[in-house]
């Protein structure tokens, strides 16, 4: 920690299926993470993709800790040192992280950087969700928004009703809450 002192948290890494290709799913930082969450995740993503024939199987991945309490750089030694201590486990031919629950674009940045730094060469194909200037996609921190907003527009259509007077209550702060469609 910031302060000099250690702190172990509990983490998890689940690899549900790898049959289409490497396994595929975020890292989430959070108090309550179970190892019974991040198996149903990790399943959840390998039908997600299978479903629209992505070449990827399902992971998931979780630690135990409350981010938003760590200072800085106790935050960014997290990502890091997941990065570091799995990083036999991650790549872009295995398992590829992305993230998800107090995460960011910064978080992955770290992982990547701790993961090529241990390959002795930049891996952008280690991990999902990096800044577009490192090699990251551009409109991903929209797209789940995105997808709601055509799930929401074809729902209406088959219901025959009239979008204008609708309303859409969204629960959380995530990507969708803070920079969804209006």
């Amino acid at each position: 920690m910031d302060d000099g002192s250690f702190r172990v948290f509990t983490g998890y890494r689940v690899q549900h299926s790898i049959v289409r290709g490497p396994a595929k799913g975020g890292i989430r930082y959070h108090p309550d993470v179970t190892l019974d969450e991040v198996q149903a995740l990790a399943a959840w993503m390998t039908w997600k993709c299978a479903v629209v024939n992505i070449p990827f199987g399902g992971g998931k991945g979780g630690i135990t800790c409350d981010r938003a309490r760590c200072p800085r750089a106790s935050s960014s030694g997290s990502p890091a040192a997941t990065a570091a201590d799995l990083s036999d486990l991650f790549g872009p031919d295995s398992d590829v992280p992305a993230p998800d629950v107090n995460t960011n674009e910064q978080t992955m940045a770290w992982f990547m950087d701790t993961y090529s730094m241990h390959a002795r060469r930049t891996v952008p194909g280690v991990i999902t969700g990096k800044p577009v200037r490192l090699g990251g996609s551009r409109g991903r921190r929209e797209a789940t928004g995105r997808g709601i907003q055509f799930c929401v527009r074809e729902g209406v259509k088959h219901l025959k009703m009239d979008i204008k007077s609708c309303r859409v209550a969204v629960q959380g702060f995530g990507n969708v809450a803070r920079s969804g469609p209006s």
